[in-house]
């Protein structure tokens, strides 16, 4: 495959509202944005009466469930109109007001709802920036929703060497994923510094796939404005 010709937007938004039509949160997946969640916690400050909060490619919304008790607002944002619904339908049926927790179905590289350019304490992005064709351009984007001295939250995979990635992630299929086997320190702190965020990063949570160890890492980039 060609990746320079190729749409990983659309591919993406297909995938995941094609999975979205019978979707049921798996126990690992679940386990997971738990255990992301206590990470995040133990990185980053949160108050449940001030703190704004933007998951952006939030998808069903397991990590926004884990976070909402620790903000006063979480916004999911996803390009897939099914996974918004899951996510809008856990609000609904929790009896939480949309005005502390909803979800939006919007691309962010085409458009910028009004509603979300007040801006964020904590943009937070789990899981989901290997499926990004240019990370510098996400970043970019996602920094413009951060407030005076907000934080952007990526959690994603720590690249390792020498594994065989079609062993570990045969599910990871090229039409959607296109960082493979995840990153390394320097590709993020590119991105962000380039984004003029000063960086954070920890390798922090060890996680098993397929028999192999592997983990992910929390970076952290801080606005600072003069």
């Amino acid at each position: 495959m060609d990746t320079r010709t190729h749409d990983f937007v659309e591919a993406n938004r297909k995938h995941f509202n094609e999975t979205a039509s019978d979707y049921r949160p798996s126990k690992s997946s679940s386990e997971l944005a738990r255990r992301i969640a206590r990470a995040v916690l133990r990185r980053e400050t949160f108050d449940d009466e001030t703190t704004e909060v933007m998951d952006f490619a939030c998808g069903p919304g397991l990590l926004s469930q884990q976070l909402a008790p620790h903000v006063k607002s979480i916004v999911g944002v996803d390009i897939s109109q099914g996974m918004t619904d899951i996510y809008n339908s856990f609000v609904s049926n929790q009896g939480i007001p949309p005005e502390e927790m909803r979800c939006m179905c919007v691309d962010l590289s085409t458009h910028s709802p009004q509603e979300l350019q007040s801006g964020f304490d904590v943009v937070i992005c789990a899981m989901a920036y290997h499926h990004f064709e240019s990370i510098a351009d996400m970043t970019r984007i996602l920094t413009s929703y951060l407030k005076p001295n907000g934080r952007l939250l990526v959690v994603d995979l720590l690249k390792a060497e020498d594994i065989d990635l079609d062993v570990i992630f045969p599910e990871h299929k090229d039409n959607i994923v296109a960082h493979r086997g995840g990153f390394k320190q320097e590709d993020i702190e590119e991105a962000f510094t380039t984004c003029g965020l000063r960086l954070e990063f920890w390798p922090d949570i060890a996680v098993k796939k397929s028999g192999h160890d592997l983990r992910l890492f929390i970076a952290k980039g801080t606005r600072e404005d003069k």
